[in-house]
């Protein structure tokens, strides 16, 4: 099914009030024997794609329609001889008095269907498509009696539009505000009164996620119902910054009609954190009551950026939390440690958390990182990123720098003097001047594209892989004789890390500095 493109005017936002539309569909279908059959789908409803009015749903041809002939088995009938909003259906079923059909068809296990009831799956992740709604979704359904093949699609759900009128949007999340309201999940439709309720595994949120494109029409898929606590509406948009809006009106969502959320534009919305990142924060620091919306969100009003400035606490550990996105962090201005590894972040902004003194971000999906404000940063973690460069020329507090498993080409460390440890295996990396890191003990430059390493300055060191370049090139160490025990030592440890290395090995400067007594070179001052 593919969703077409509609050009509708931008309406104002539900929030204000709520408006409902029909959704006009067209159905009907005809089927023939038991070995192969044929529904013809025509009006009142279908439900595959929008048509270019915004309201009619057409068929598209490949559709998987369900249907139920009195055995265990659903049977697959795909859509052919598609025109609008009819389409022919063909299949194999038993021949029967009573046919009950349901769209979408699907084998993962998630549909039963019989002449009674029909249980199904709204997925609560949906993605976005201008002017509709993806597909395999807007579940529809149909009965035929007395034998015959004529089927008459219903929908079953609702839809709900909104206008993006915002940069680089990339999910939009629709909530109800009462935790017992369901918009998604699983849901079971009994026939005989129509009547449609939420399983176990139902959701009162529902997101769209994907590529939005400003001055579009988008449309979530929800299950009918009021809610009478209201709604809440958030979308992520540029900079990962997310916006929120909530209304505690009753709110009716009704099967076969539209209703208008309007338009998502940063001046009607307010910036929040989002719900993964204000959850984990809680988790991190119980103590910030801060109020938060009734989809997780906390809105950076006055009263919640206070909050944060009085309980946010000097650390935040917030590791593993599947947070996409620290937008808002900039508010936390007290911090001096930072753990946000093992996110799905794309950008992190911490260039006015100046105070910062460990940060660790290690394992997310960062192509930059501006770390040239933080001058008391001692610990930086940033590896397994996507970093193609990193200025840390200014940083001369760091004691510790893990930038592993990068893409970077280049790494100028010569003004961190105090460094005493250094990853920077799995880059990209041509050369690495180490010549001022006097204090380095430990370093790690495995894996890069270098063809030479001169350790003659770091005397402290004791742990160093540096072979293994890529492309199985060699490098040439160059080391001072007192320094070989030690690179023999290396070569045992790390066989592997430290494989296709040659040295080039220097005799070391006699030491001239001794406890004893020298002449003062002068006449003797007796004669």
């Amino acid at each position: 099914m593919k969703a077409k493109n509609m050009t509708i005017a931008a309406l104002a936002l539900l929030l204000a009030a709520c408006g409902n539309e029909e959704i006009i569909e067209n159905n009907e279908s005809g089927s023939t024997g038991k070995v192969h059959m044929t529904f013809t789908a025509g009006t009142p409803q279908t439900r595959t794609s929008l048509a270019e009015d915004g309201h009619a749903v057409n068929w598209t041809q490949g559709d998987l329609v369900a249907i139920y002939d009195g055995t265990e088995t659903i049977c697959k009938f795909e859509a052919t001889e598609v025109s609008g909003s009819t389409a022919t259906l063909e299949g194999e079923a038993k021949v029967t008095d009573t046919y009950t059909a349901f769209y979408p068809y699907t084998d993962d296990g998630t549909l039963t269907l019989d002449n009674t009831a029909i249980t199904f799956t709204l997925p609560a992740t949906q993605t976005a498509t201008a002017g509709g709604f993806a597909n395999g979704l807007n579940p529809s359904w149909a009965q035929a009696t007395d034998g015959s093949k004529k089927l008459t699609f219903q929908n079953l759900c609702a839809l709900a539009k909104f206008t993006v009128d915002a940069e680089g949007v990339t999910e939009v999340t629709l909530t109800a505000n009462q935790e017992s309201d369901a918009l998604a999940g699983g849901l079971t439709y009994t026939i005989a009164d129509g009547t449609l309720t939420a399983t176990g595994s139902a959701s009162r949120s529902v997101t769209l996620t994907g590529t939005f494109t400003k001055g579009e029409e988008y449309y979530f898929v929800v299950a009918p119902g009021t809610l009478t606590g209201g709604i809440t509406l958030n979308y992520m948009g540029e900079g990962g910054k997310t916006y929120v809006k909530t209304t505690q009106k009753e709110v009716p969502f009704t099967a076969g009609k539209i209703t208008n959320l309007g338009a998502l534009d940063i001046a009607n919305f307010t910036e929040a954190l989002n719900a993964a990142f204000a959850n984990a924060v809680k988790e991190s620091k119980p103590d910030i009551q801060w109020r938060a919306n009734p989809d997780g969100t906390v809105s950076l009003d006055e009263y919640n950026r206070i909050e944060i400035i009085n309980n946010g606490g000097t650390f935040l550990d917030l590791p593993n939390k599947n947070i996409t996105s620290l937008a808002g962090i900039e508010y936390f201005t007290d911090l001096e440690t930072l753990n946000c590894a093992g996110n799905q972040l794309t950008t992190l902004d911490v260039t006015k958390l100046t105070n910062l003194e460990l940060l660790d971000c290690r394992g997310n999906q960062l192509t930059t990182l501006d770390v040239t404000k933080l001058t008391s940063l001692m610990f930086l973690v940033c590896n397994d990123n996507q970093l193609t460069t990193l200025d840390v020329t200014g940083l001369t507090s760091l004691v510790d720098l893990f930038c592993s498993g990068n893409q970077l080409t280049a790494l100028d460390v010569t003004g961190l003097t105090n460094l005493t440890s250094l990853h920077c295996n799995g880059n990209q990396l041509v050369s690495l001047d180490i010549s001022t890191l006097e204090k380095l003990e430990i370093l790690w430059c495995h894996g890069n594209k270098m063809t030479a390493l001169d350790i003659t300055h770091n005397a402290d060191l004791w742990d160093l892989t540096c072979g293994n370049q890529q492309d199985n090139q060699q490098l040439t160490l160059t080391l001072w004789d007192t320094q070989e025990e030690f690179w023999n030592r290396m070569l045992d440890m790390y066989s592997d890390e430290n494989s296709h290395v040659t040295t080039n090995v220097i005799e070391a400067p006699v030491n001239a500095d001794h406890d004893g007594y020298e002449e003062d070179g002068g006449e003797p001052v007796l004669q």
